[in-house]
């Protein structure tokens, strides 16, 4: 970024590019549901434009904190309303002391103190986050999981997401000639059912117990990660039947397959492993191609990448600029680390336009419960994290993978 903001400017950019990247996810949403799963190009470009710009602030806001040796939250803090101002201090002392602090503990509640925990309760007995602190988790995690940002995202008060289903049009020169084919004839409603994470953590008591010792932050810094591992494994290739749908494991998906011609192997003496990617590339109609991205663990890429001709060299050097993906084909690549690993059998690539055919749905904020007997004995008190977020393969279509497979 040129201009030179100060941290409040770039507090409130950010505060305003969120905004329009909800209300352009909406509009992404409305249209896909009322275009049979996909937005216009138009849409989803802009959806992509403002992702982009979120990054450039959030790279610009991280420079400022260098430079004026403060961390981000202190900038947060200077725009909290009064009520949250409050409620933070009550959830700051409820993760140090819990409910019920001793008489002469230096993390008493006030009354007004109170009064704000007691309004943000849960249905587990759990506290919401404060929404800075909720947001400072989830922006961590965006940053680091691979697939939520390139699929399609919002947000849901039920259990159960509906989604209609529109089936494609037929058309002909004559009315003679327009069919609609059984396959049509079973579009229905969608539903992507929500899952409950939850995180698990803990926290010695001398840190608690110190009032220098930031516990938001240390919290903060404990879960974004897993949940960031967590909801990718799941987007990816699914973690039983108590998480969402992953696209890798999604038997329509899979019936888009391309066949590595190698029976445990991308490669051997007679294929060279890249002529088959090629092929799942162009598997996709052109639609989805052009949004396409690359989806496999690392592990996958780096066969890839040690991949040599008779001659011994690389098959694909990969175009890497940086700030950005590396690509293949001209493609994005993420590593989502829970897809498969190469093997017999195996799915361990996936390419496709997931804001087209993944819809990942959160419903409500996080909630933390203080574990305060359980590790009692080791002098360290439990904290548990509870998101609910649910994901769906919606257009199997939009994705091709790859097999292990000799046919």
């Amino acid at each position: 970024m040129d201009e030179k903001l100060t941290g409040k400017e770039l507090v409130e950019k950010m505060n305003r590019s969120f905004d329009e990247l909800m209300k352009r996810n909406d509009k992404a949403n409305e249209e896909a549901e009322e275009k049979n799963g996909v937005a216009t190009a138009e849409t989803r470009a802009s959806v992509e434009a403002i992702k982009e710009e979120i990054m450039e602030v959030r790279a610009a806001l991280k420079e400022f904190e260098v430079r004026e040796n403060r961390p981000n939250y202190q900038t947060q803090q200077e725009e909290e309303t009064q009520a949250n101002k409050i409620y933070k201090r009550a959830f700051d002392k409820y993760c140090r002391v819990g409910l019920h602090p001793d008489e002469d503990s230096a993390f008493k509640f006030t009354e007004e103190e109170k009064r704000g925990l007691s309004s943000w309760s849960d249905s587990s007995g759990g506290f919401l986050v404060p929404s800075d602190y909720e947001g400072g988790i989830i922006m961590n995690a965006y940053e680091r999981e691979a697939l939520r940002p390139i699929c399609q995202t919002g947000t849901t008060s039920r259990d159960e997401v509906k989604l209609g289903a529109l089936s494609k049009p037929s058309v002909a020169w004559s009315p003679a000639g327009i069919q609609i084919s059984d396959e049509d004839l079973t579009a229905g409603i969608r539903r992507i059912r929500i899952y409950t994470l939850y995180g698990l953590t803990t926290v010695n008591n001398d840190t608690l117990d110190d009032a220098e010792a930031n516990i938001e932050q240390e919290l903060n810094d404990a879960f974004s990660m897993a949940i960031a591992e967590a909801e990718d494994n799941a987007y990816a290739a699914g973690a039983g039947d108590d998480s969402p749908q992953g696209v890798s494991a999604n038997t329509d998906v899979q019936a888009n397959y391309v066949a590595t011609s190698v029976a445990a192997a991308i490669a051997d003496a007679t294929y060279n492993g890249m002529d088959a990617l090629q092929s799942v590339m162009y598997t996709p109609k052109s639609t989805y191609r052009a949004n396409g991205t690359w989806a496999m663990n690392s592990t996958t890429e780096s066969l890839y990448l040690n991949l040599k001709n008779g001659e011994g060299a690389y098959l694909w050097q990969p175009n890497i600029i940086v700030g950005r993906p590396p690509t293949l084909f001209g493609k994005g690549i993420v590593n989502p680390e829970g897809m498969p690993d190469v093997a017999a059998g195996a799915f361990p690539v996936v390419f496709g336009d997931f804001m087209a055919g993944y819809k990942i749905r959160d419903n409500g904020g996080l909630s933390v419960m203080r574990l305060n007997e359980k590790y009692a004995d080791y002098d360290q008190t439990g904290f548990m994290v509870k998101k609910r977020s649910g994901g769906l393969v919606t257009l199997p279509e939009a994705f091709a993978c790859l097999k292990v497979a000799a046919s």
